[in-house]
């Protein structure tokens, strides 16, 4: 059982928070304090509300002003930040904090290891063709070529958030690519794959996967600055696609190391001989709507839960509550700005962006809106994600 701490630390670089920190933990006398690298702007997602007092501080100082803001007191560090797991690890260590992050981090993180440990543990993934550093190489690019087909997808070894991903669609673009990133390290070229796509989220405490929710995406996750709208829906957790995912969280969480107490993100794509393919697992709760909906759908919000877990306040066990519930996020393109949208049957939120109330006058999409819908009804909700992806959001 762990002492009540009194200060907690939320470590944020690049990741801002999705909920209101604070939230997380049931000590009321406790002080939550978020320490956000310096430079840092958007330390909260822009529809969450929070007292929680931020610190901006150079990365390279952050174990040096824990320990002078501190001053002796009881403490926990915890993060849901990608980019701070590292970071996180490493501090509780120093602090005598108790482990809970994977004992075996960089399988989550370095997305070459993540993939070998899958294929070793008998977890189908992308194909791939990993190489120390960028060169202009006309023979390299000819064998993934071979080995992957076209597309193919660029990718950085350890990012979130589809940064620096690109799709390359013919070996033109893939020397251009090269010459664009000749003397890079840590990148590697990955298997174009088609089919639905989906995430399962999961509780870990000890190697034992709480099922939360498993979700099928709207469209591909790629293309949100193009215009692409991004979002997913629940699944009725007795489902044959709802089974499939928890069996293949169950066994990527075998894969890579389930030592500690933690949220499971993992995102897969359904061949379409039905074959669960995974793209990327990841040791934290994933963004966007996705922890509300867990929470409408489970009960426990993915976020608030991670922060928990660390820090070792009690978390339940997630149990489906009878709704369905469903996420998008609508991009505003350039020249426009967003007008009114439809009636929904459920229930639903829908909150326009600052970047959406005004007319974009850059050279491609924003996140302009987001929406969360949700109905004891799942067909309701179906079809209110359906009229919410194909409305016309924008004038």
């Amino acid at each position: 059982m762990t002492s009540q701490p009194q200060v907690v630390y939320v470590l944020v670089a690049k990741q801002p928070l999705t909920a209101d920190p604070a939230a997380a933990f049931p000590w009321p006398d406790a002080e939550i304090v978020v320490v956000a690298a310096a430079g840092m702007e958007a330390v909260l997602r822009e529809d969450v509300e929070s007292a929680v007092p931020v610190r901006h501080v150079p990365h390279a100082e952050w174990r040096a002003w824990i320990e002078a803001d501190a001053a002796g007191r009881v403490t926990q560090v915890v993060t849901n930040d990608e980019y701070c797991l590292e970071d996180c690890a490493a501090l509780r260590a120093a602090f005598g904090l108790v482990p809970r992050h994977p004992a075996r981090l960089a399988n989550y993180l370095d997305k070459v290891a993540m993939k070998q440990a899958l294929n070793a543990g008998g977890v189908a993934t992308a194909g791939f063709l990993a190489f120390d550093q960028v060169r202009v190489d006309a023979d390299l690019a000819g064998q993934a070529v071979k080995e992957l087909g076209l597309p193919l997808v660029a990718k950085p070894r350890q990012e979130a958030n589809s940064r620096g991903v690109e799709v390359l669609r013919d070996l033109d673009q893939l020397l251009d690519w090269q010459r664009r990133r000749a003397g890079e390290a840590g990148w590697h070229w990955e298997e174009f794959l088609e089919g639905r796509q989906f995430h399962a989220n999961a509780i870990v405490r000890e190697g034992d996967v709480e099922h939360v929710q498993v979700g099928r995406y709207v469209g591909p996750l790629l293309g949100f600055g193009q215009g692409q709208r991004v979002g997913s829906s629940t699944l009725p957790p007795d489902g044959p696609e709802a089974v499939t995912g928890r069996r293949l969280n169950e066994a990527a969480v075998a894969a890579l190391g389930g030592e500690g107490s933690f949220v499971v993100h993992t995102e897969y794509v359904q061949r379409p001989d039905g074959t669960p393919v995974v793209l990327e697992v990841a040791a934290r709760a994933p963004g966007a709507l996705v922890a509300e909906a867990s929470r409408l759908h489970a009960g426990v919000n993915l976020e608030q839960a991670n922060l928990a877990l660390q820090a070792g306040a009690p978390v339940g066990r997630p149990a489906p509550t009878g709704y369905a519930a469903a996420w998008l996020w609508v991009p505003v393109m350039p020249g426009e700005m967003f007008g009114a949208g439809p009636s929904f049957t459920g229930e639903s939120l829908v909150q326009i962006k600052r970047s959406g109330r005004e007319r974009n006058l850059g050279d491609s999409g924003r996140f302009g809106a987001s929406v969360l819908l949700w109905s004891r009804d799942a067909e309701t909700v179906e079809a209110d994600l359906e009229l919410a992806e194909n409305w016309d959001w924008t004038r």
